[in-house]
Formats: C-alpha cells, sequence, structure tokens
C-alpha cells in the first residue's frame, strides 16, 4: 500500500515543465553517459534544486535558517549539495518525500520570517516532487516493506460516548506494519468540513513500539488521487514504548483533518516502525515521547492566559494563515483536551534548549519588524514572556 500511495503522491507525476527541462537535459547529454552514475531522476532533482528551489530558500529563508537560530538550521552546507543534502535530511523534517505537499517548508505561513509567495512555493514544490521522482520505490527495492496500514473505513461516533452503541471506538492492528500486537486507538466523529479524531493513540503489544511521523491518508470514493494531511501535523512525533506499556496519546490525542470525509477509507503512513528500542534516550515513556505537552497544569495557569490575551484574535481561527501555522483554537476552552491541543501546537514554536529563542518570543518581540503583530515595547513584551517561560522551563524538566 506504501508503494500505491507514494504513486498517487506525484512518485511518477512529473509536471509540464519538468518533463521539458528533462528533455533540455537529455538533448545536452547531461543524463545518456553521465559519468556520475545519476539517474535521469536524480539529475532532474539536482536541476531543479539549482534553478529552482536553491534560489528561493536563498532568498526568503538563508537570513535566519543558515546558522543564526539553533535547532532550525536546514541551509547550512560547504556548497549547493551539501545544503541540498542537509535540508533533505533534516530533523525534524522540513520535507516530506512521501506528500511533497505537506512539507513544512511549504505549509508553515507566516512565522518569524514572511511565507513563501505562490510563485516561491511552485518552484520549491516541484523541486521537492522531482526529489520524490528520484527516490527508490521502496515496494521495488524490499518487496516486504509496508509501512501503511491497509485502508479502512472508520466507524463514527454520532452520539453519546465510548462505548456507547451509537459512538464505536476504532482499535486497528498494527501487525501488518511490523508492530504485532501493536494498536492504533481513537473515535471519530464527521464534521461539516471533515474527520475529527479524539482519543488518539498508540497501545503497545508485547514487543513494545518505537515509531517515527504519522502520516494520515484518505482515499476518496470516487477513486481520485488519495490525499494525505496537508498540515503533516505529526511530522517530529517520535514515540517509544516498553512492551505492555500504557497507552500513549499522539500529541494532545485530538486531529481535525478538514480534507477527509467521514465516509471515505483512511490509512496511516509511518516513515520508521520498530520494536521498542531500549537504548533510545529522551522523554516519555521509555524513551523519545510524542511531542505533546506535558505541564498541562502550568500551561493552563501561565501561559494560556497570555496567548488568549495576544494571540487569539488571529490564531484561533480568524485568520487562515495565522492559524495555519499555529493553531491554538481551544487555548481558553474548559475542556482539557482542547487546551492539551493548543499547547502541543504552541511547544512546536518553543525552543526548549535555548527558551530565549522560541518562535513564540521572537514572533512578538518588539524588535520584530516582520511579525504582523508584535508588542509596542519591552515592558508588554516581557508581561507576556515571563509568565509563558514558567511552563517552558516546567516543560524542560518534565519526566
Amino acid at each position: 500500500m506504501l508503494a500505491t500511495l507514494v504513486r498517487q503522491l506525484n512518485m511518477v507525476r512529473l509536471s509540464v515543465g519538468a518533463i521539458a527541462l528533462l528533455t533540455m537535459v537529455g538533448c545536452t547529454g547531461l543524463i545518456g553517459g553521465d559519468p556520475s552514475g545519476l539517474t535521469p531522476e536524480e539529475t532532474l532533482a539536482r536541476r531543479m534544486w539549482a534553478e529552482k528551489a536553491g534560489p528561493v530558500l536563498n532568498t526568503s529563508c538563508v537570513g535566519c535558517h543558515a546558522g543564526q537560530r539553533p535547532n532550525t538550521d536546514f541551509l547550512i552546507g560547504a556548497d549547493d549539495l551539501e545544503i541540498r543534502a542537509r535540508i533533505i535530511g533534516f530533523e525534524p523534517a522540513v520535507i516530506n518525500l512521501s506528500a511533497p505537499q505537506s512539507s513544512r517548508i511549504l505549509t508553515k505561513g507566516p512565522h518569524e520570517g514572511p511565507s513563501l509567495t505562490a510563485t516561491e512555493t511552485s518552484d520549491v514544490l516541484e523541486w521537492i516532487r522531482a526529489e520524490k521522482d528520484a527516490q527508490p520505490d521502496p515496494g521495488e527495492s524490499d518487496p516486504t516493506a509496508n509501512l501503511e496500514t491497509t485502508p479502512f473505513t472508520p466507524a463514527i461516533c454520532t452520539s453519546g460516548t465510548p462505548p456507547a452503541p451509537t459512538c464505536p471506538t476504532n482499535d486497528i492492528d498494527l501487525t501488518e506494519v511490523g508492530l504485532p500486537g501493536a494498536k492504533l486507538h481513537f473515535v471519530a466523529q464527521a464534521l461539516g468540513s471533515g474527520l475529527y479524531l479524539n482519543q488518539l493513540s498508540i497501545i503497545p503489544g508485547a514487543d513494545g513500539v518505537y515509531l517515527e511521523h504519522p502520516l494520515f491518508a484518505s482515499y476518496p470514493a470516487d477513486g481520485s488521487d488519495a490525499k494525505p494531511d496537508q498540515i503533516d501535523r505529526f511530522y517530529n512525533v517520535k514515540l517509544n514504548l516498553m512492551g505492555n506499556a500504557p497507552a500513549e496519546q499522539l500529541q494532545g490525542g485530538t486531529a481535525a483533518f478538514v480534507n477527509f470525509l467521514a465516509t471515505d477509507k483512511i490509512s496511516v503512513l509511518f516513515k520508521i516502525v520498530k520494536a521498542y528500542q531500549p537504548d533510545t534516550v529522551g522523554p516519555g515513556p521509555g524513551g523519545v515521547g510524542g511531542g505533546g505537552c506535558k505541564t498541562v497544569a502550568e500551561f493552563k495557569t501561565n501561559a494560556a492566559p497570555r496567548f488568549q490575551a495576544s494571540c487569539a484574535s488571529c490564531h484561533a481561527g480568524a485568520n487562515a494563515n495565522a492559524t495555519s501555522a499555529m493553531n491554538i483554537t481551544g487555548v481558553n476552552s474548559p475542556d482539557d483536551a482542547m487546551v492539551t491541543l493548543a499547547c502541543n501546537q504552541i511547544l512546536t514554536r518553543v525552543n526548549l534548549t535555548t527558551p530565549d529563542q522560541s518562535g513564540v518570543f521572537l514572533a512578538a518581540d518588539p524588535a520584530n519588524n516582520n511579525h504582523p503583530f508584535r508588542f509596542p515595547d519591552a515592558a508588554q513584551f516581557n508581561a507576556f514572556k515571563n509568565p509563558v517561560l514558567i511552563w517552558i522551563n516546567a516543560e524542560k524538566v518534565a519526566p
């Protein structure tokens, strides 16, 4: 199934411009008999980087992402090819070769820096698609590889709470992706605009679970191309659970997929799946956790009121670009699950190593002229920052 979805997500499709470029490269002799041993697709990908994506990123992104800020330095390299290799392999991923259009570099929107223009987005997307085409087909290189669940139609909760007959749960067996006895658990509800999941969690089997980067995809009933989660919300998830450990939520346990129909089948792809990895270190049970908030009480007390007062007017649904970049809908909700979801979103803009360099502070700094909102003076900025730091520092030391 993985190879099928990858193909549907531009594995073998080149745009008209890319095909023309491929033809031109062939005419110059750069493909046929290339002494470097590159395939035609690899040669095209390099050229698309040099002519399209590279110039865009050098103009729009290098000012912040070439080493000026920790953990976002994906444009560092001794030469152009080294930079290209770094951005493709950067963690947390900013390039998604399985679903190019959901790459974080494209979906980021306005942040500390400006969003890409429509033309810039098109140029970068064309390069990512070329890189996808240049990758070996995992189904051909390893016929046993299967990192996607078989597409399934989720049972929909229409009223009440589980386990009411009208509100069933979904427990998807992950044995087929290499996690014997493990399950993906959730409750699904139909929204006017898509599909809403809650109680979203991984239940480990006897061998435990190590997984990275789950990506949800929808299979339309009309047979059209599969649709990946457009914001690739779990791009930075790494989960490591010991055998038969308690279930672990995925980033707060809720997700709203606005482009999925509740009547269509869905599947989940994973970048990596293994048994529990005892040598892995980091937060969470037995190793690397799901990346979500661990100190929600501190967030509610100290940070949530500040984000509600200063950020919710744009980032809680009123401004589509702002909400896409950081969705804090529910930050002031009486429902802890909604608050946790907002906390998880904000945490993706927090630098736990150097809190002062967190995106939530850099964006609102009075000295920042690139963000639509910044505090008018240092006193108001610090009145926002200091309580938020109480929560961030609690996250730093949370088990």
